[in-house]
């Protein structure tokens, strides 16, 4: 499978996105660069290089390899190898992998054919968030909490910070729907010691085109549905046509759900939404209950998007927890650690506490 990776035209050292400038930037001779600029580049490049047969067989042949010994990594994904453009190194990847960094120079490396055909997504919504600006919102969320281990919520604890950028089905629908409701009106009022209570009853009915837009379900298998369902929303009026040099510096995964994977849920969710559209059109009635709902999707659209999530993994006892900030607006998901000492300690003052205002309250009235 081909590598590459996006250099400097000044310098030659590597280009990675920078969330703050929405410019590619280079930190050896502070280069600065638009995505039309690198992308017209890299199709320069693609034009000049060969496709190297080689690779490919061997990253296939590692792959066999490691399916028929039985080798694969904790997540049960079998391991793959491909070769460093900067080094020559071998780089270690899964097999949804499309985006990683050289341990050894530390470039970034982008695993072109992993999205390429029919994995080439349609869209990307490009980091706004820095990995400096996600560590500080992140700390300072921390330092609300009274019951963090010691030395948590500090900056070396979250050094490891990666920029991911995940991959979600999106989907738009135009349905033609329509719905039979009981609406109901109650009244109540009281007439001396007695309540009473009026119930007026109506055969309540709308119709019409419903428009629903983006609504998504996560394009991965092994990953938490609920740590990457959490993070939402995006702007997608931001999304950008996509294109490879967005994934420079960044780890990028590709989906291994198909579009007929998500249909099902992503359509009882279309179903869901149209009724509840109907059903906010029928003001003034205390309870609304549903008799019958038919529609019929006129006009859908799928789209294969990256997203970008801020991830970070920390050890507490025997415990990895994730933890996950969106990479454009900063909504953070996670479970914090707690630390049972501090917890104790509280309860044990505050028990204090209560105690001593008992004894004095009850002093007052000997």
């Amino acid at each position: 499978m081909a590598t590459m990776n996006y250099k400097c035209p000044n310098c030659d050292g590597p280009l990675t996105f920078n969330p703050d400038k929405q410019l590619f930037c280079c930190e050896f001779c502070l280069g600065e660069f638009s995505p039309a600029q690198v992308q017209q580049m890299s199709a320069e490049k693609e034009q000049r290089e060969t496709y190297d047969e080689r690779e490919v067989k061997h990253a296939e042949q590692v792959s066999q390899e490691a399916k028929a010994q039985g080798v694969e990594g904790d997540d049960g994904e079998y391991p793959v190898s491909y070769t460093c453009p900067s080094c020559g190194a071998e780089v270690v990847t899964t097999s949804t992998t499309a985006a990683t960094t050289c341990f050894y120079c530390y470039n970034p490396v982008v695993l072109g054919s992993r999205l390429s055909g029919e994995f080439n997504p349609d869209r990307v919504v490009p980091f706004e968030l820095s990995k400096e600006k996600a560590m500080d919102r992140f700390l300072a969320m921390c330092g609300k909490k009274w019951f963090l281990p010691k030395g948590f919520a500090g900056k070396q604890q979250f050094e490891k910070l990666n920029g991911v950028y995940f991959p979600y089905w999106f989907a738009d629908e135009q349905k033609t729907a329509h719905l039979a409701a009981t609406g109901k009106k109650i009244r109540t009022w009281r007439s001396g010691n007695k309540e009473y209570t009026e119930t007026r009853i109506f055969h309540v009915v709308r119709g019409g085109n419903v428009i629903i837009k983006n609504v998504f379900e996560r394009a991965l298998k092994n990953e938490s549905r609920e740590m990457l369902q959490s993070v939402h929303p995006y702007d997608l009026s931001k999304a950008q046509p996509f294109a490879m040099s967005y994934l420079s510096g960044f780890q990028a995964e590709k989906r291994d759900l198909d579009k007929k994977d998500v249909e099902p849920i992503i359509e009882q969710k279309m179903h869901e939404y149209a009724e509840q559209a109907l059903k906010n059109t029928m003001d003034g009635y205390d309870v609304i209950e549903t008799e019958s709902f038919n529609e019929r999707t006129d006009l859908s659209a799928y789209t294969y998007n990256l997203l970008p999530v801020w991830m970070v993994t920390y050890k507490f006892k025997d415990d990895i927890i994730p933890y996950a900030i969106n990479g454009q607006t900063g909504k953070a998901y996670g479970k914090l650690p707690v630390a049972m000492g501090k917890l104790a300690a509280f309860s044990a003052i505050l028990a204090l506490i209560v105690f001593v205002i008992v004894v004095l309250g009850g002093m007052l009235f000997l």
